[in-house]
């Protein structure tokens, strides 16, 4: 990350103030680290949906400090990005053979097949990514559990298998600097979706990498 001087200078920091830094002379930690934010997918006329732009209520929800970009001097070094469908189990009717079973199923694959993460850092964009492209690399696996004497399906997806090694890597890293804004878009063409009765559900949005921070 270069020297204290030069990290100084980079920021917009006196460098006189060096000799008095209370961050072992501003040096820097990298760790493991996901960012992560969750939106709502409401009914079938939402099309855009932005992650990262707010500071939510709860961990559960999000992790974000600061909205929309990273509190100076934390940097973060981007090598994967994960989206997983955060829906409970669907109960519906089987329908008969050859016509379209309706339910989480459908109306997941519907999703994830007309939709696409752009991720902008700054004023440019960096990325785009159709959703199925991006597993979720963990969660519960079970899908499709038929029981009883009635011809009822207990439906559930998962994006992807529920396995850590099943992430998509960035085939290029991007480096997302301290203040500069970044968000991640979810666009879906309109009138491309018909869900069933499962709107609406939320939307998990992981970024993992690497984050550079000063040692304290």
């Amino acid at each position: 990350m270069g020297s204290p001087a030069a990290l100084a200078a980079r920021y917009g920091y006196p460098t006189q103030y060096n000799a008095y830094d209370t961050q072992f002379a501003g040096a820097k930690e990298c760790i493991g680290w996901t960012w992560w934010d969750t939106v709502a997918f409401t009914s079938n006329a939402t099309t855009a949906l932005a992650a990262f732009t707010a500071i939510r209520a709860t961990l559960n929800l999000g992790n974000m400090e600061v909205a929309g970009q990273l509190a100076s001097p934390k940097a973060f070094f981007l090598r994967a990005i994960r989206v997983k469908f955060l829906v409970q189990p669907y109960a519906t009717t089987i329908h008969a053979t050859g016509a379209i079973q309706p339910g989480l199923l459908n109306d997941m694959q519907q999703i994830s097949e007309t939709g696409v993460l752009q991720i902008t850092i700054g004023s440019k964009v960096y990325g785009q990514w159709p959703l199925w492209m991006l597993p979720a690399g963990g969660g519960i696996q079970e899908q499709g559990l038929s029981g009883g004497g009635v011809a009822v399906i207990a439906d559930y997806v998962n994006n992807g298998i529920a396995d850590t090694r099943s992430v998509y890597s960035l085939t290029k890293p991007l480096f997302i600097s301290p203040q500069i804004n970044f968000k991640c878009d979810l666009l879906w063409p309109a009138g491309v979706i018909v869900l069933g009765t499962t709107s609406p559900f939320n939307i998990w949005i992981g970024l993992d990498g690497d984050l550079i921070r000063p040692v304290q």
